[in-house]
């Protein structure tokens, strides 16, 4: 099986540049695969070399994210349709190649709104434990009763207080490795993970998503994802993690078309717990697509 190394793209938006790894194979079909909230695409890297050796793979750093410049200021977030824009505005300066859409957690949801709003549809969408919560979850991000109680969940309180700088990427690395999540990631996941999400600063490194960008994703919720399944045009996969699921309204993208799989033994991180089973799951989607 291929492991060929990715190479470095760089697409230019109106207000910055988003950088992107890609796994070129001309004439392959194509997947474009968006990563989770506080990751980057390099974290992805053991999952979806294994798919290289088969496809065109083309995975972009998310606004605020990695090696994208794109300007992320946490004040004004509202809601996850900006990373849908960009990456049309991305796929916008690729050839016309058909494709499949994948991404995991915030990269799912931002897959659907993607192809909610895409004229030509990707071939479908295969979505990794995407953060799919109750209706009311979403009505209430739209009420002033939102701003009183967004700083309260524990998920922003957490990336809020998550320390932003090291002196050397091997602290970095001596503080996660033996903590969970990290702890329970496939062999050279962290360092993937590392490479793509630290940025020098001034007498060490910090994180290239910036915290309060992080906890500006988990409190802002002005988009409807599974609106944007009904319309998305295309056929869904899911794959719903046994444990710490964040499909939450399975029934509601169930009946929006979506066939959602279960995988069992592996949490909301699948794809940096079991690279090669997410990989299987994601080149059998492509195949039911192509045919």
């Amino acid at each position: 099986m291929a492991r060929n190394a990715p190479e470095t793209r760089r697409f230019a938006l109106p207000d910055g540049e988003m950088a992107a790894l890609v796994w070129e194979k001309p004439g392959a079909p194509r997947i474009v695969f968006l990563h989770g909230n506080g990751f980057n695409a390099r974290s992805g890297a053991k999952m979806l070399e294994q798919l290289a050796d088969r496809y065109e793979i083309i995975a972009p750093d998310l606004r605020g994210h990695g090696a994208t410049t794109l300007p992320a200021d946490p004040t004004r977030h509202r809601d996850w349709y900006v990373y849908a824009r960009d990456v049309i505005a991305m796929l916008d300066q690729l050839d016309a190649r058909p494709f499949v859409l994948g991404g995991h957690s915030m990269g799912g949801v931002t897959a659907l709104l993607t192809a909610e709003m895409l004229a030509v549809k990707p071939l479908g969408l295969a979505l990794i434990d995407p953060v799919i919560l109750p209706g009311s979850f979403y009505a209430l991000n739209h009420t002033p009763f939102w701003h009183l109680a967004w700083k309260r969940f524990p998920l922003v309180q957490g990336a809020l207080r998550r320390g932003n700088f090291w002196p050397d990427v091997e602290a970095v690395k001596a503080r996660y490795a033996s903590r969970p999540p990290f702890s329970y990631w496939a062999e050279g996941v962290l360092d993937d993970y590392l490479a793509g999400g630290l940025k020098p600063v001034e007498g060490g490194f910090a994180l290239a998503c910036d915290p309060r960008w992080e906890a500006a994703n988990y409190a802002s919720h002005r988009h409807d994802p599974v609106r944007a399944a009904r319309r998305a045009g295309t056929p869904i996969a899911v794959l719903k993690a046994e444990k710490a699921s964040t499909v939450r309204d399975a029934a509601g993208l169930t009946r929006a078309g979506a066939v959602i799989t279960p995988l069992p033994g592996h949490s909301h991180l699948a794809p940096m717990e079991n690279p090669a089973a997410c990989a299987d799951w994601i080149a059998g989607v492509v195949e039911g697509c192509s045919q």
